[in-house]
């Protein structure tokens, strides 16, 4: 799977099957099972036990999401990691990405994200300051959950699983190395809908943060790219919730 594998069209197979092992649908489904075994164990499920099965059902659903997907990618041979089939002597640090590759997220991480961060705030002053739904919630699990499965969640799986889906099969069209603005914008958009965003500021946060990974994986024709950039952003958030907690 690290060597990539040969570029081609994504089929319906390979569209459903990720879709059908991404966290968010995961996390339904364990909260549907869980919900089922207490109602068979239990005369009824009150409140207490509610809250308890959604956030196991969310950190099941988010954790088994990525060895699932991993196999669903190694299982169809779909191009997504190391679309470029770098070698491991041209790879460096991580494969599938080049040291020009490298050359450029070191340049535009910082760039970008500092641009990010004075749209933001030009956004907070034209249209007040909000919290993403998402973000609170996010926020609500430390005080339930192992700061350990935390991280694991925010910084290791959600980079990978996101940005296999959204820089993956949405922005590249499989057959082809490089993409379209077009994609790059429709991955963006749909990265911030997907986190659910109930403000013009919460918008703003995801759809930005959304376009500056996919271009990132746009310049670099890599999905490796993005789940770096994706890291970097996930673990300065987790350290930020640490440091408030």
């Amino acid at each position: 799977m690290l060597d990539g594998y040969p570029l081609r069209k994504y089929d319906w197979k390979d569209w459903l099957f990720m879709i059908l092992t991404s966290s968010l649908v995961l996390q339904i489904v364990a909260v549907f099972i869980l919900s089922f075994s207490a109602e068979l164990a239990t005369d009824g499920i009150t409140p207490e036990m509610l809250t308890k099965i959604s956030i196991d059902g969310t950190v099941y659903g988010t954790i088994i999401s990525l060895p699932i997907t991993l196999l669903v990618v190694y299982w169809l041979k779909i191009p997504l990691f190391n679309r470029k089939q770098v070698g491991k002597r041209k790879s460096f640090i991580l494969r599938g990405l080049t040291k020009e590759d490298w050359s450029f997220l070191v340049k535009y991480i910082p760039i970008s994200y500092l641009l990010y961060l004075l749209g933001n705030i030009v956004v907070v002053f034209l249209f007040g300051e909000a919290e993403a739904a998402n973000q609170v919630a996010i926020e609500s699990l430390f005080g339930y959950v192992p700061v350990w499965v935390m991280f694991v969640m925010i910084v290791i799986v959600a980079p990978i699983a996101e940005e296999l889906l959204f820089r993956g099969l949405i922005l590249f069209p499989g057959d082809r190395l490089d993409t379209t603005w077009t994609r790059t914008i429709i991955s963006a958009i749909l990265f911030g809908v997907i986190h659910g965003p109930t403000h013009i500021t919460t918008a703003y946060t995801y759809i930005g943060m959304g376009l500056i990974f996919s271009c990132a994986a746009k310049k670099t024709k890599t999905i490796e790219a993005a789940i770096v950039y994706h890291f970097l952003n996930n673990l300065l958030g987790f350290i930020a919730i640490i440091a408030i907690t």
